[in-house]
C-alpha cells in the first residue's frame, strides 16, 4: 500500500513538472508581434531597433509607411529585419478613411510599386490597416455609412494584397463582436464580417489583466473561436502607452514588463490549442521600449 501511494505522489509530481514545463512553452513559443509608427527611427535607430525586436523574440513588425522616408531606407530596414527572422507588414489607416480617399488609394499604390521594384528579401510581407471608423462623428451621426465605407476599405485593401500575392491584416476592437451589420456586403455582426475577409486580425483587446470577466481572455473567445471556423489567424493586443491615470485598466503602462509578461503567458496558455491563435502584439515599439 505504501508502495502504491509512493507511486502516485511521484506520477502526480510527474504530471505538476510537465504542467509547468507546457506553460512554460506556451510562452516561450508564443510569437510577437508590434507596431512602429515612427518610421524615422529606420534610419536614426535601425541597428538599435532591430536589436530590440531580436530582444522581445518579434516575429512581425508592423511598419507605417511616411512617403518623406526614402525607399531605400524600407529595403535596407527590411533587409536587415528577413535577416533576423523578423517580417515586416505595410502598415498605415486613419478613421476617415474611404476606399475613395486620396491618402488610402496613395497607399496602395505606394505598396504596389515598392514590391515591383525591390528584391525578395526587401519585400514587404503583408499588408495591415489600423482603421478606425469609430473615431469619427460618421459612426455616431451615420452608422451604416460608416460602416459601408470602411468594408470598402478592408475589401480593397484585400485585393491589393491578393494581388500582390501577400496576407492582408487589420485591426480590430473586441467589441467589434456587437456591433450589427447588414448591407450589401452582407449582414452579421462586424467581427465576423472583417474575419471573413481579411487574412488575419488583430484583435485590441486593451485590457491589463488576462483573466476574468473583464479580461483579455474572456474578450476574445468569441473571435478566437470564429477564426478557428474560419481558417484565418487571430493576433491578440495589449497597450503598454501611458493612457493617463483614467484609463490605467487599459494598458500595461503601471503594472510594467514583469507583469505584463506573466499575463500574456496565461493568454498564450488559454489559448494554445486554438488553431486560431497566432500570438500577442504588442502596442508599440516605442511604449515598449520605455516599460520598466
Amino acid at each position: 500500500m505504501k508502495k502504491l501511494i509512493l507511486m502516485f505522489a511521484f506520477i502526480m509530481f510527474l504530471a505538476g513538472v510537465t504542467d509547468v514545463d507546457n506553460k512554460a512553452n506556451a510562452s516561450t513559443n508564443t510569437e510577437y508581434s508590434t507596431w512602429l509608427w515612427d518610421t524615422n527611427q529606420i534610419v536614426i535607430n535601425r541597428a538599435v531597433t532591430l536589436q530590440f525586436l531580436v530582444e522581445k523574440q518579434v516575429s512581425h513588425v508592423y511598419l507605417q509607411i511616411n512617403r518623406s522616408i526614402k525607399i531605400e531606407q524600407y529595403k535596407q530596414f527590411i533587409k536587415e529585419a528577413t535577416t533576423r527572422g523578423i517580417k515586416v507588414y505595410a502598415l498605415d489607416g486613419a478613421p476617415e478613411w474611404g476606399p475613395s480617399s486620396k491618402p488610402f488609394l496613395n497607399f496602395l499604390n505606394w505598396v504596389t510599386t515598392y514590391q515591383a521594384d525591390a528584391a525578395e528579401d526587401e519585400n514587404f510581407s503583408g499588408i495591415h490597416l489600423d482603421v478606425e471608423p469609430y473615431l469619427t462623428s460618421q459612426w455616431t451621426t451615420n452608422y451604416n455609412g460608416a460602416v459601408l465605407k470602411y468594408q470598402g476599405v478592408i475589401l480593397a485593401a484585400s485585393d491589393t494584397a491578393k494581388s500582390l500575392g501577400i496576407p492582408f491584416a487589420a485591426d480590430i476592437p473586441f467589441w467589434f463582436d456587437e456591433m450589427n451589420v447588414k448591407n450589401k456586403y452582407g449582414k452579421g455582426n462586424l467581427a465576423q464580417w472583417v474575419i471573413n475577409n481579411t487574412s488575419e486580425v488583430t484583435i485590441m483587446a486593451y485590457r491589463d489583466k488576462a483573466v476574468g470577466p473583464n479580461g483579455i481572455i474572456e474578450l476574445t473567445k468569441y473571435e478566437m473561436s470564429l477564426a478557428a471556423s474560419l481558417n484565418k489567424d487571430v493576433t491578440i493586443a495589449v497597450e503598454t502607452m501611458n493612457l493617463g491615470s483614467n484609463d490605467g485598466f487599459l494598458t500595461f503602462y503601471e503594472e510594467g514588463q514583469n507583469v505584463i509578461d506573466q499575463e500574456l503567458a496565461l493568454v498564450s496558455e488559454a489559448y494554445k490549442e486554438y488553431s486560431s491563435f497566432k500570438g500577442i502584439a504588442v502596442h508599440h515599439v516605442g511604449s515598449w521600449m520605455e516599460l520598466e
